[in-house]
This record gives structure tokens, C-alpha cells and sequence, in this order.
């Protein structure tokens, strides 16, 4: 079985596919009006330190994503 973590435990370049939004139904509903969606497969491009923002792409766009959320956001790593 694949690795499961969140976003914000993965390295920089490494790519998944998402497996679970923990958060409220707010929460869940911005994430999915930006695309974030259960399936979706991303790439983390970058993560900003002292807490900073995590930039994400998925396809040809790229979306910067609070850490707050990026913690909630669970990624199976891609082999």
C-alpha cells in the first residue's frame, strides 16, 4: 500500500494523488472551487519555511495553499 501524508511532509517535487480533505465543509468546498479535489493528482513545487505557504501545481497551474490546509490535505506519495 501507498505512502499517505499530508502535503506539507512531502518533498519538494515529489507528485500524488489526493486521498482525503480532513477539514470542515468550508473548508472542503474552497478547496474543490480551486480544483483541489479527492483524485486530483498534484506536484509540490515549493514550501516556504518558518510556517509559509506551500505552492502546489496541478496540470499547468500552480496554487499557493496556507499550511494550515496544506495540513489537511492527504496525498498518496507516486512511486
Amino acid at each position: 500500500m501507498a505512502e499517505v501524508i499530508s502535503i506539507v511532509k512531502m518533498n519538494t517535487g515529489e507528485t500524488g494523488k489526493i486521498v482525503g480533505l480532513n477539514g470542515g465543509a468550508g473548508m472542503v468546498k474552497k478547496m474543490e472551487n480551486m480544483g483541489i479535489k479527492i483524485g486530483s493528482r498534484i506536484k509540490k513545487i515549493s514550501q516556504q519555511i518558518m510556517n509559509g505557504p506551500v505552492v502546489i501545481s496541478q496540470g499547468n497551474t500552480q496554487i499557493g495553499i496556507g499550511r494550515g490546509i496544506a495540513q489537511k490535505i492527504m496525498i498518496e506519495i507516486e512511486p
